[in-house]
């Protein structure tokens, strides 16, 4: 089952991806369904069922996460802003070689290049961050953005990423 944060992640992917012309694929790691999903903009679910990911483990995650990210040409990637995330966005913006934004609470300014409001100094302060890598990683702050519902068929596809002992090395 997913969570609030879940939904806000997908109503704000769904909002950046209106201004980029794109769709929305989202990735769940032991999801056996895309639920309520497709009602905040997912048009397409790829499911990681791996026994090997039942703990949450950042570069394990991370790799994963990177391998789906090539796998759709995804050029902008959306995270919460979770513990969990704080560990794993900035493993994959190396895999990625990608920009990384941290407690994002609005949609970008502009796309050309990507823009984004953040807050800063303990929340106290609003800073403007220009991102202009091919790949960008957003992550978003939790209640900052809401829920907006927006109807979509979603379609839903088993993943399998390619894993290996390093992944879960420490």
């Amino acid at each position: 089952k997913f969570k609030k944060t879940a939904f806000e992640v997908a109503s704000y992917a769904k909002g950046v991806a209106d201004m980029l012309g794109t769709e929305v694929t989202a990735v769940s790691f032991g999801a056996q369904s895309a639920g309520d999903l497709g009602n905040y903009g997912v048009s397409k679910l790829l499911k990681v069922n791996d026994e090997k990911l039942q703990k949450f483990n950042a570069k394990a995650y991370a790799d994963a996460l990177k391998q789906a990210a090539q796998k759709e040409g995804a050029k902008v990637i959306v995270l919460s802003q979770s513990a969990n995330a704080k560990y794993l966005a900035p493993i994959l913006a190396v895999q990625l070689e990608a920009g990384y934004a941290s407690n994002v609470v609005a949609l970008p300014e502009g796309t050309e290049p990507l823009q984004v409001k953040r807050t800063a100094f303990t929340n106290k302060a609003f800073s403007f961050t220009t991102m202009s890598t091919d790949v960008k990683i957003i992550g978003l702050s939790k209640n900052a953005f809401g829920l907006k519902e927006s109807q979509t068929e979603t379609t839903e596809e088993d993943f399998s990423p390619s894993l290996t002992e390093g992944d879960f090395a420490v």
